[in-house]
Formats: C-alpha cells, sequence, structure tokens
C-alpha cells in the first residue's frame, strides 16, 4: 500500500482491470455490545471519480447509500481521516485487527462498520488505476454539465 498522502497515480504492469464495485461483508457496530453482520457494496464510477459510493445490501431497514470521498477511504486505511459525519481509521496493530473503522453519524444516530481492510485497500487502489490521483478533473466533463445547465447543450 502507498503512502496516504500520494496514492497511486498512474496504471501498473500486470494489474487487472477494476471491478466495477467490491462486495464485503462488514460488522455494523450500533452500540458498544451490539454489532450486525451485513453485506455491504462499495462502487466507483469514473464519471464520479472522486466519490465512492457505499450501499448497504442487507439492512435491517431502509438505509440510504453513503457518498464517501475516494481520497479520504484510502488515506483512513493508513492512518486516522476525516471530521464530522465521516471518519476512518487504519486497523489496530496494537490489537492486531485487520479491520479499518468508519465512523459513520447522521442526523439521529452513528454507527461503526468494521471494514475488512487489505480487501478495500485493493479495490481502492485500483480506482486509482482506473483514474490516477490528480487526473480526475478530466473525468468530470465540468464544460458538458455547465452548457447543460446553461441552457446551451
Amino acid at each position: 500500500m502507498h503512502d496516504p498522502t500520494n496514492p497511486p497515480n498512474g496504471p501498473r504492469p500486470g494489474r487487472r482491470p477494476l471491478p466495477p464495485h467490491l462486495t464485503l461483508t462488514v460488522l455494523l457496530f450500533i452500540s458498544a455490545t451490539e454489532a450486525l453482520s451485513l453485506k455491504v457494496r462499495f462502487c466507483y464510477d469514473t464519471a464520479d471519480p472522486l466519490a465512492v459510493r457505499m450501499d448497504f445490501l442487507d439492512p435491517p431497514e431502509d438505509v440510504p447509500p453513503w457518498v464517501f470521498s475516494r481520497d479520504l477511504l484510502y488515506a483512513g486505511l493508513r492512518t486516522p481521516s476525516g471530521d464530522g459525519d465521516v471518519r476512518v481509521w487504519p486497523p489496530c496493530r496494537c490489537h492486531s485487527t485487520t479491520t479499518a473503522r468508519i465512523f459513520l453519524h447522521g442526523r439521529n444516530s452513528a454507527a461503526v462498520l468494521h471494514v475488512p481492510a487489505a480487501e478495500l485497500g485493493d479495490w481502492l487502489e485500483e480506482t486509482f488505476t482506473a483514474v490516477p490521483a490528480g487526473r480526475e478533473s478530466a473525468h468530470l466533463h465540468l464544460d458538458e454539465t455547465l452548457e447543460r445547465l446553461l441552457g446551451r447543450g
């Protein structure tokens, strides 16, 4: 894995193409003593290259998707990252854990997800192969979007 302040910025030889999504089983901690095992899907779309969406596939109730900064997730696998509604912590070396923790804070509740860090990290690195760090703006099509907004397109 790479330095959190320097994500991969180009194709690496011998790498497979980016899978469109990654499905993982995570633990959703809803209190200090309660956790649910859930399937989530992380999705990456090169048309929105700065973001990663997480969908809950089998939630106990209707749970909307969360959208994260790709850089926040990537950095959080190596060093505590984020503030506010989303925070990410790397696996705890002192407890020999292999899961990253993602803290989510909504309007009325908060939860912590324990996510397999190696699998998420490998998949995120593939997103940087698809759209290298620093080259995201080439995929945003801002001129076309602005033209449509102004009624010229």
